[in-house]
């Protein structure tokens, strides 16, 4: 078994253990120890879901440097979902910070996310495929989001829940897009006739989109009341 079938067997299993953890926190109690056990399932099983993605990512390029463009696209949703759920986590750690973050992880978290986002762009803009565009768009997207929120103080006392729901919900989104990506190729003819591979790379993120701006509503009617 070569060093390649290794990584992609680690990354396939890796995938597997989040896709099925990561329904647990979502429906269990929050805060409570089943919603905290599963979800360190789950952010482990990503971490090493995005770590051997990212290196059969590089395996790739180095066996084929004729067709970067698989493994580019790879590593884009590889950073994206690492980046996600390290946030996800590290909220849970700053909840008292009342000034600018000075957490240099969190800080290379979101240069990771602005740094492979413009070079992706970059990439486009030489003639490379629209995936590597939307997804390099979205990381420069989140990267911004993410220095945002670590330049400033808090302006809410719940600042740091609204901001674990939405890392989690995107390495979930992550998470489901490799699934249906992965599953597509093996669906009747009839199926992807009637179903663009396109829609199956976007579909996840604007449906998972809309749940974050609706649960983020949500929460902040539930824990902070309405608007005035």
């Amino acid at each position: 078994m070569s060093l390649a079938d290794v990584v992609i067997r680690l990354h396939a299993f890796a995938g597997a253990v989040a896709l099925g953890s990561m329904w647990i926190p979502m429906f269990s109690r929050k805060g409570g120890s089943l919603h905290r056990k599963a979800g360190r399932v789950f952010t482990g099983s990503m971490a090493c879901a995005a770590a051997t993605a990212l290196a059969a990512s590089v395996l790739r390029l180095v066996e084929r440097p004729d067709a970067p463009q698989g493994p580019v696209l790879l590593s884009l949703v590889a950073i994206q979902s690492a980046a996600a759920t390290w946030w996800g986590v590290a909220v849970l750690r700053r909840k008292a910070r009342d000034g600018s973050s000075r957490s240099l992880p969190d800080w290379l978290a979101a240069a990771a996310l602005l740094v492979s986002g413009f070079l992706a762009l970059a990439y486009w803009l030489q003639g490379a495929m629209p995936l590597i565009a939307l997804f390099g768009a979205l990381n420069v997207v989140f990267g911004l989001r993410f220095a945002h929120v670590l330049g400033r103080a808090p302006t809410s006392r719940f600042w740091w829940w609204y901001e674990h729901l939405f890392g989690m919900l995107v390495a979930c989104i992550g998470t489901l897009t490799a699934f249906f990506v992965v599953n597509y190729r093996h669906t009747p003819a009839a199926f992807q006739s009637a179903i663009p591979g396109l829609a199956v790379w976007i579909a996840p993120g604007l449906i998972g989109g809309l749940a974050i701006a609706l649960l983020t509503h949500h929460y902040r009617a539930k824990l902070e009341g309405p608007r005035t």
